[in-house]
């Protein structure tokens, strides 16, 4: 639409400016010519001051109604080295979910620990999403005979 305008308001240049030249070159109506350049100095700042700034409006109206459709984020606390149940509630707090991934032995922690998570630790999640969690296990159950 606005690119539609800027089209006909360059069309309307064109005419003006080939009036414009025509009477100056028969050197008649000087009065014409003085209302022809004052509206050719008009459609110069149209075109090229107002619409620009109409469309960069316009462009600035869908980028806010657009931040502001996304879902609201929030940031992923540290959960590594609580408990399922501290991390559970540390993550109710950010009004964010837990699932548990795995679980894993691993002889250099207490079993029941939180060993890893997805997302990392300061990414930025939409309220409400699941952080992935794997914790350790208390025993470890090898390869069969």
């Amino acid at each position: 639409m606005i690119f539609k305008e800027i089209s006909e308001g360059t069309a309307v240049l064109r005419f003006l400016l080939g009036v414009l030249v025509g009477y100056s070159l028969r050197g008649k109506q000087k009065s014409l010519i003085r209302v022809l350049v004052a509206l050719l100095v008009v459609c110069v700042f149209l075109s090229a001051i107002v619409l620009p700034a109409i469309a960069l409006l316009g462009l600035s109206i869908d980028v806010q109604r657009e931040r502001r459709s996304r879902p609201t984020q929030t940031k992923v606390p540290v959960v590594k080295g609580l408990t399922y149940e501290d991390a559970e509630r540390k993550l109710h707090a950010a009004n964010l979910k837990i699932r548990l991934l795995a679980t894993r032995y691993d002889s250099g922690l207490q079993a029941g620990l939180i060993i890893d998570q997805t997302p990392a630790p300061g990414e930025e999640v939409a309220v409400g999403y699941p952080v992935g969690v794997t914790i350790s296990k208390k025993d470890f159950v090898g390869p069969g005979p």
